[in-house]
């Protein structure tokens, strides 16, 4: 059984250290920086440069009560859902589950009604265990998803090798990640597999948000790999259309959602204005990587340089913490108990001599791990490269600094997930969604009752690059794990960072502007996508783009009614952020009439 959550706030400092972004536009002639506003967006995404919204605390309790949600036990009839309203639940799902990197390893295929029902027999076939398969879906989400793949798998490539036999090392390695889909190290596989829980967490949300708390979703994460009934999952991959060049690079199943409505005393009481504001609201936030004070880069503005007196409440990482047990023994069945035992953290709490010592040795580990990258890599593959190899490892030193309050490194140990019956991959799945569910928490704890002159109370970075970068050191340089000093002879896995923050003033637009402009170093990542490119709607046999047609493609920012877009100081809006509705004819009829 799931507990419920207490909304616990981060109290905020005294006035007098209330500081916000200062985010303005370029002068003519001046140098722009990722400090300064964007001059447009020309996009197709549903979210758009966002602020956060402040919620109430009647809202933000609306929205905690949506993490300690029972599975519904059936679907009821109710109206067609109309095109908008999967269009905003998409948004909150697939097109913005993932708010760092954004890799486009994850797809889907929306099934009407009819198909649904032939969905659901083949989910049956197939034998789910975690979850009852349901009748009457209104539409059913299937999830393709894909090996995790980026420019850092791509310097991975020539990690770990010996001076001669490099040569030989890596074209092996380079064939079998191309063909045989291998990983480096063992946690770049598992990235597939938490993202999945990431996004398997926020369509839980996504449906009830966009339904008004009508519409619930039972989600099967458990991986498909091992069917009960093979040509049953032969048959829904036809029915999504699937073809062999896909599974050639990669492609499968991984996930389907079930939605439905509900009856009545199992929906969510929520307002219609409500449902809006928590909508914008989840898609404004965005990780949260600066500690005023701490580790601003020299060249940020005032506001991020001094330390502000606040703390992250012991009472909060409490309720964080149930969050993410919840959603752990929600998302594979075993009891929360176990779930306690399984779910394996340790706390870094700075605010403590321990603590600093822990975090100055853990920092220390990850700087030799990357030094020993850059000596050993493949001189002839770096002077080919332009010395691009041992300048991106450098570079990507950033990506792995630890700043705040509180400070989780979480994980799994194998051993004790498979004696409790799990598959590795599906525990580590549900462990992504646990951690979602925990950094929520803290989310929702800085953005209710946001003072006068802040951009909010408090943020959290969610991160696995320390432990990415960690996992290179155990594979290749002999390292132990990070969580082994703290579960000694358990055989841990380390899997995610949170960093936790009590902090007034946002980060920089440029860390959402990396994911919506390919000028502004959109080429280390894949940008935010907009519906046509990821989502796919089947309607009769044909399986066509959301939102194309025509040759016209989407530019509505999803929730956009609630407003909260970034603007100057003096309200001067970015061009074309708010972006422009999608035709009403179209996004207020059913996506299957009848």
């Amino acid at each position: 059984m799931s507990k419920p959550l207490e909304l616990v706030t981060i109290p905020a400092p005294p006035s007098e250290f209330h500081v916000r972004r200062d985010a303005r536009f370029a002068a003519p002639g001046e140098k722009r920086t990722r400090y300064h506003l964007p001059e447009s967006l020309d996009s197709s995404s549903p979210v758009g440069y966002r602020t956060r919204v402040s919620l109430s605390r009647e809202e933000a309790g609306t929205l905690l009560s949506l993490l300690s949600l029972p599975r519904p036990s059936r679907f009821v009839p109710g109206p067609a859902p109309t095109e908008r309203e999967l269009f905003e639940e998409c948004s909150l799902g697939v097109l913005s589950a993932r708010q760092s990197t954004n890799f486009r390893g994850q797809r889907e295929v929306l099934l009407g009604p009819q198909d649904s029902g032939q969905a659901a027999a083949l989910l049956r076939r197939m034998g789910r265990k975690e979850a009852p398969v349901l009748d009457g879906a209104a539409c059913t989400h299937v999830v393709l998803a894909r090996p995790y793949r980026t420019p850092f798998t791509f310097l991975l490539t020539f990690v770990g090798h010996k001076p001669v036999t490099s040569l030989l090392t890596v074209p092996l390695r380079a064939w079998a990640k191309r063909f045989r889909h291998a990983d480096d190290i063992p946690t770049i596989g598992y990235l597939k597999e938490l993202h999945l829980g990431v996004l398997a967490d926020a369509m839980e949300r996504a449906t009830v948000i966009a339904s008004a708390g009508t519409r619930r979703a039972q989600v099967f994460l458990e991986p498909f790999e091992q069917p009960a009934d093979a040509a049953a999952l032969r048959e829904l991959e036809a029915l999504v259309g699937l073809t062999p060049a896909e599974r050639a690079a990669g492609w499968r199943i991984s996930l389907v959602a079930q939605v439905g409505y509900v009856p009545e005393e199992e929906r969510i009481p929520m307002e219609r204005t409500t449902a809006r504001r928590l909508g914008a609201a989840l898609l404004a936030l965005r990780s949260e990587r600066i500690q005023p004070g701490v580790n601003a880069e020299p060249s940020a503005p005032p506001a991020y340089q001094t330390r502000q007196p606040m703390d992250v409440p012991e009472e909060l990482t409490v309720q964080a913490g149930r969050a993410a047990y919840n959603a752990f023994a929600r998302f594979t069945g075993v009891s929360r108990e176990r779930a306690k035992e399984l779910v394996l953290l340790e706390r870094i709490d700075v605010l403590t001599p321990h603590g600093k010592e822990r975090l100055r040795a853990v920092r220390e580990e990850l700087e030799q791990v990357t030094d020993k990258i850059i000596a050993r890599l493949p001189l002839w593959a770096d002077l080919a490269l332009g010395r691009a190899l041992s300048r991106n490892s450098a570079r990507g030193r950033k990506a792995f600094a630890l700043a705040g309050q509180r400070i989780y490194v979480g994980g799994l140990s194998r051993r004790e997930v498979e004696q409790s019956g799990l598959s590795f991959a599906h525990a580590v799945r549900a462990f992504g969604a646990a951690a979602a569910r925990g950094a929520l928490v803290a989310e929702v704890a800085g953005t209710t009752e946001i003072p006068e002159g802040c951009d909010l109370r408090g943020g959290v970075c969610l991160m696995a690059g320390p432990v990415n970068q960690n996992d290179i050191g155990k594979q290749f340089f002999g390292g132990k794990d990070l969580l082994e000093q703290a579960f000694s002879g358990r055989e841990p896995t380390s899997l995610l960072v949170w960093t936790f923050k009590a902090k007034t003033v946002a980060d920089p637009i440029g860390n959402e502007q990396q994911l919506l402009d390919a000028a502004r170093k959109g080429a280390l990542v894949d940008l935010r996508p907009g519906p046509h490119e990821v989502v796919a709607v089947r309607q009769g046999t044909a399986i066509g783009p959301m939102r194309l047609s025509g040759g016209r493609v989407n530019a509505e920012r999803a929730f956009g009614d609630v407003g909260n877009f970034v603007t100057d100081p003096e309200g001067k809006e970015i061009p074309g952020n708010r972006g422009t509705a999608w035709p009403s004819a179209q996004a207020d009829s059913p996506l299957w009439p009848g």
